[in-house]
């Protein structure tokens, strides 16, 4: 979903009443003051690759654009009044093509991350259509469906340069750079120094795997703490901890990268240390350092006052009770009566919301209400057992909406202003944390890093959440430090129903997973609203597969896109919104039956199996095996498992009767195009 058409981070909303005049208080007690841990800083940019465009410049000897397999002429032209008085490829006269005029270059690439770019300046270009105008891009067509570009130029402009970074290339292959027209642009546009700049990798990089909940090493959780260290094949990397108070060695070890690494916390001295990662040369010298790690010793305790965090497993405790997360985004107004958020416009408020088991909320149209409203609205989710994200990606000065923000702290700036709405918030106990990014490209990441520590330092038990997609999504490992939670908004539905890659849900919490190295919670968002006119509404099969598959690949939480605009409350019948909102309760009042089994451990549950079926094994606490599976494909396909202990039958929870038989040590189970099986094995 493109920011551009549904911009879920608006606030923008008609308001229900008037009620900034109010005082801003928030009732409840002020967390107590909890450490803080995680990622000191960011790494610093790396130095960009060599320009992998051939003849960037548009040398044209005899004509020939070499490289660009294309001849200057028709629309195309080599003029003398390029930038810095060099010749400049020249476009004029676009609008009177036939066809689009667009030059191409082949690339082969490896796996990485690419910024495509080039300088542009244009006269009267796109008057006739503002639409239209120049750009470049770098295109993966028509092996995959993506294309990136810069932002399109248009207009009267000097020389600019454009680029579009952050672009991830997933397999080595052959792309294409292509530099021209966007639409039929009449006037005229000139291009120099196109340039495909692979992103370096950095000489060393570590990821803290363990304590994973923001540097916070509990007095009775396991002692250690473990990290991903990415160095170059052989590479000596020193890995130590320091005292934060004086820098004393408290311990240190030297590995070989790359790989997982753990450094034993067990009776060391204070409760906060440095975790310093150094690549070594061959005389132990320090040759790169990767910016320092927090930890901080927090006694079992204080999680009474963190009324938010997750384990070791990723599982989100609230109120020190472990859950799995079913949200819902939704838009709307404010009040200061909590019966009108219970009813709603036409009875569809919190009481009907509530009908499913929604534990979570995200209504991104209250990111600057005043604060008695917000107030009243938490009363009314929290009465419901409903949490609340508090929209914050636009607490940025340059952000349009930053200038509408009502609170005094706003002017003081926008670290000020997310410190106060921090602490304001967080005191009530149906406040769970922050929404802080949606659909950003890598850009953003620097400013969501900073953000979320002045978040996690004024309000320690809550949680930042940030969801990718729109083409981003294989940015995911660029944003793992500047997030809690990670999200991604797969909409497979685009097309009548049969034709849609419903697996893609799957690919992309896969993407999520790989990104935090399983070491953190991913949440994903589900399809629930019409994206295209072709594909209308997800079926309640669709939805409910969707929603397997995520969870199947590992999600701990599910949040469903949307019960406001553009979802549920744009559904003008009232008997057909009906229908739809009776199926999300029904799928989710399934998944929540199944939550402590859920949220049990992992268990190897089968063995075997074809590739193209993605299985999920558990043991509830209660000793029974569940085995949840999915197809990946559009065609049929038959697994053939074998059981890792004995079984006498198996159940099927869809059909909720007797499964496939168990033959000696295994049983096999028939699945169509991207079918969701649920078995319940005794």
């Amino acid at each position: 979903m493109t920011a551009s058409a549904l911009r879920r981070g608006s606030v923008f909303a008609g308001l229900l009443l008037l009620a900034a005049a109010l005082p801003l208080a928030v009732r409840g007690a002020e967390n107590r003051v909890i450490p803080v841990g995680g990622l000191t800083a960011l790494p610093g940019a790396e130095s960009p690759g060599p320009n992998l465009v051939k003849n960037p410049n548009f040398d044209a000897p005899a004509g020939d654009l070499a490289g660009w397999n294309a001849r200057v002429g028709g629309p195309w032209s080599i003029d003398r009044g390029g930038r810095g008085g060099r010749p400049a490829l020249r476009l004029t006269g676009a609008e009177a093509q036939s066809g689009v005029p667009q030059l191409e270059q082949t690339v082969t690439l490896e796996p990485g991350l690419y910024t495509v770019g080039g300088w542009f300046k244009a006269d009267h270009l796109g008057t006739k259509d503002p639409r239209s105008g120049v750009r470049v891009c770098l295109d993966a067509r028509p092996r995959f469906n993506w294309w990136h570009c810069t932002d399109v130029i248009r207009g009267t402009a000097d020389w600019t340069q454009l680029t579009k970074g952050g672009i991830a290339v997933s397999e080595r292959g052959p792309y294409k750079v292509a530099v021209g027209a966007y639409g039929a642009p009449d006037g005229s546009a000139w291009f120099d120094e196109i340039s495909l700049t692979e992103r370096r990798k950095p000489a060393l990089e570590v990821y803290l795997l363990y304590p994973n909940f923001r540097g916070m090493l509990f007095e009775d959780r396991p002692q250690v703490v473990r990290v991903a260290v990415d160095a170059p094949q052989g590479a000596r990397v020193r890995l130590a901890l320091l005292e934060e108070a004086g820098g004393a060695m408290a311990r240190e070890r030297v590995v070989t990268g790359p790989g997982t690494a753990e450094l034993d916390a067990a009776g060391l001295r204070g409760n906060a240390w440095l975790l310093r990662a150094e690549v070594l040369d061959a005389a132990g010298a320090a040759t790169s350092r990767y910016p320092d790690h927090r930890i901080v010793r927090v006694p079992a305790k204080a999680r009474e006052d963190l009324r938010y965090w997750y384990d070791e497993r990723n599982v989100l405790y609230m109120d020190g009770k472990p859950a799995f997360v079913i949200g819902l985004y939704t838009t709307g107004g404010y009040s200061t009566t909590r019966s009108t958020y219970a009813q709603g416009e036409n009875g569809w408020g919190i009481t009907k919301m509530s009908e499913a088991p929604v534990n979570m909320l995200i209504n991104y149209h209250l990111g600057r209400a005043p604060i008695p409203a917000l107030t009243t609205y938490m009363d009314e989710l929290a009465s419901r057992g409903i949490r609340y994200l508090q929209t914050v990606n636009f607490y940025y000065r340059d952000d349009p909406q930053y200038k509408e923000i009502e609170y005094p702290a706003a002017r003081e700036g926008e670290e000020a202003l997310t410190r106060w709405v921090a602490r304001t918030l967080s005191s009530h106990p149906g406040f769970a944390g922050f929404y802080t990014a949606d659909e950003r490209p890598a850009e953003m990441v620097p400013r969501a890093f900073a953000q979320r520590r002045v978040l996690a330092a004024a309000a320690p038990g809550t949680l930042t959440y940030a969801v990718l997609g729109d083409g981003l999504e294989r940015q995911a490992p660029l944003w793992r430090d500047a997030v809690d939670v990670m999200g991604l908004d797969p909409y497979p539905v685009i097309q009548p129903a049969g034709q849609n890659d419903l697996a893609m849900v799957g690919e992309w919490t896969r993407l999520g997973q790989d990104a935090v190295k399983g070491s953190r919670p991913v949440w994903m968002v589900i399809q629930y609203f019409p994206l295209t006119g072709a594909g209308g509404w997800p079926s309640g099969r669709d939805i409910k597969t969707m929603s397997w598959m995520a969870i199947i690949e590992g999600a701990r939480g599910l949040l469903y896109w949307s019960w406001g605009e553009k979802g549920l409350a744009w559904v003008k019948d009232p008997r057909e919104r009906e229908r739809k909102w009776g199926e999300l309760v029904r799928i989710t009042k399934e998944i929540h039956a199944l939550e402590p089994v859920l949220l049990a451990p992992d268990a190897p549950i089968v063995t075997g199996g074809p590739a193209a079926v993605r299985v999920l094994g558990k043991r509830s606490p209660d000793g029974a095996r569940y085995l949840f599976a999915y197809n990946t494909g559009a065609g049929a396909v038959t697994a053939s498992w074998t059981l890792t202990a004995p079984a006498g039958a198996v159940m099927d929870l869809d059909a909720q009767a007797a499964g496939p038989k168990v033959e000696g040590t295994g049983f096999v189970a028939t699945f169509g195009p991207y079918e969701v099986k649920r078995f319940l094995i005794r």
